[in-house]
C-alpha cells in the first residue's frame, strides 16, 4: 500500500507541475524550444518555479515508491497523472468538467487498475550489469535522439505529440535509473556518488526537463500529456521485466486481458485528448499571448 499510496502522490504532484508549466511555457517565445535558453527564461517565471517545486516533490516520492515496489508498478500509476492533470487545468480556467472529461478519466483510471490486476508485477533483482545497461540505455537514447530530431520538423499537434512521446521515453529511463540510485543509496552515500548512474539521472533529468517544456509550449496538455502517458508506462513495464526480472504475466491469457485493459486506458486518453473542453483551455492561452505580444 505505501508503494501504491506514494506513486498516487507521484502522479497528482506531476500532474499540478505539467499544468503550472504549461501555462508558463505557452507565454514563451517559441523559437526557444529544445534549448537550454528555454529554461533560463522559465526561470524567471514564479508560476514555472512553483511547477518545479511540484516536479521535484513528485520525483522524491516517486523514487519513494521504487524503493520499495518494482517499476511496472509504479510506473503505471505514476502514468495516470493525466487524470488529475486535465481537472486541474479545467479548475485552473474556472472551467467545469463534463460527462465526457469524467468518463474519459475514468476510463485511463479503470484501464491502469486492469493492468496492475492483471499483470502483477512481482520484485525483481535490485540492480543489473553494465552490459545489460548498457544494452538497454544506447538503443533507448537512439530513439530517444531520432523523436527529438523528427519533431523538430514538425508544428503543432504533431509536435507537441512527438515532443511528449519522446518526453516519456526519458522519464521512462530516468525511472529505471532512479530505482538503481534509491538502491545504491541504501547501500551507503558513497557508493551513489561513486556510481555512473546518479550522474546520469541528473544529465537525463535537464534533458527530460527541456524535451517535456518544449511539448507543452508547442500545444495543449491533451496533446503532449496523452503520448507521455503511454509511451512512459510502456517502456518502463518493458524495461523492468528485462532489465530488473520483475518477472510481470505477459503472456496467453493474461497478455489479451492486459491489452484489453491499455485499450480502454487508450480510450480514457483519447477522450480527454479531444476533448472540447480542454482544445477551448488552449485557444484561449493562445489568444492570450498574441493580445500580450501585440501590446
Amino acid at each position: 500500500m505505501r508503494t501504491i499510496a506514494a506513486a498516487l502522490a507521484a502522479a497528482a504532484s506531476f500532474a499540478t507541475a505539467a499544468v503550472l508549466q504549461q501555462e508558463a511555457a505557452q507565454a514563451v517565445d517559441p523559437g526557444e524550444a529544445l534549448h537550454l535558453r528555454l529554461l533560463l527564461d522559465l526561470v524567471r517565471r514564479p508560476r514555472w518555479l512553483a511547477g518545479i517545486v511540484m516536479l521535484v516533490l513528485g520525483f522524491v516520492l516517486q523514487a519513494v515508491a521504487l524503493a520499495n515496489g518494482p517499476v511496472a508498478l509504479v510506473q503505471p500509476i505514476v502514468a495516470t497523472e493525466l487524470a488529475f492533470a486535465i481537472p486541474i487545468a479545467i479548475w485552473r480556467r474556472r472551467r467545469r468538467a463534463g460527462g465526457r472529461e469524467w468518463l474519459g478519466i475514468l476510463f485511463v483510471l479503470a484501464g491502469v487498475s486492469g493492468f496492475l490486476v492483471v499483470a502483477s508485477p512481482a520484485p525483481g533483482v535490485a540492480d543489473a550489469s553494465a552490459r545489460d545497461w548498457l544494452a538497454t540505455l544506447v538503443p533507448a537514447g537512439a530513439v530517444l535522439a531520432g523523436a527529438v530530431a523528427i519533431a523538430r520538423l514538425g508544428r503543432g499537434p504533431r509536435r507537441a505529440s512527438l515532443l511528449g512521446a519522446a518526453a516519456g521515453l526519458a522519464f521512462a529511463l530516468l525511472a529505471v535509473l532512479t530505482k538503481s540510485v534509491t538502491h545504491q543509496l541504501g547501500q551507503g552515500p558513497g557508493v551513489a556518488v561513486t556510481s555512473w548512474q546518479l550522474y546520469l539521472v541528473v544529465v537525463l533529468g535537464i534533458c527530460a526537463l527541456v524535451v517535456s517544456q518544449s511539448a507543452y509550449q508547442a500545444g495543449p496538455l491533451a496533446l503532449s500529456m496523452p503520448a507521455i502517458a503511454l509511451v512512459e508506462p510502456v517502456v518502463a513495464v518493458v524495461i523492468g521485466d528485462t532489465l530488473f526480472e520483475e518477472q510481470a504475466r505477459l503472456g496467453g491469457g493474461a497478455l489479451a486481458l492486459e491489452v484489453l485493459a491499455a485499450l480502454v486506458a487508450l480510450t480514457g486518453l483519447a477522450m480527454l485528448a479531444t476533448s472540447p473542453t480542454v482544445l477551448s483551455i488552449y485557444e484561449q492561452g493562445q489568444r492570450q499571448r498574441q493580445h500580450q505580444s501585440r501590446s
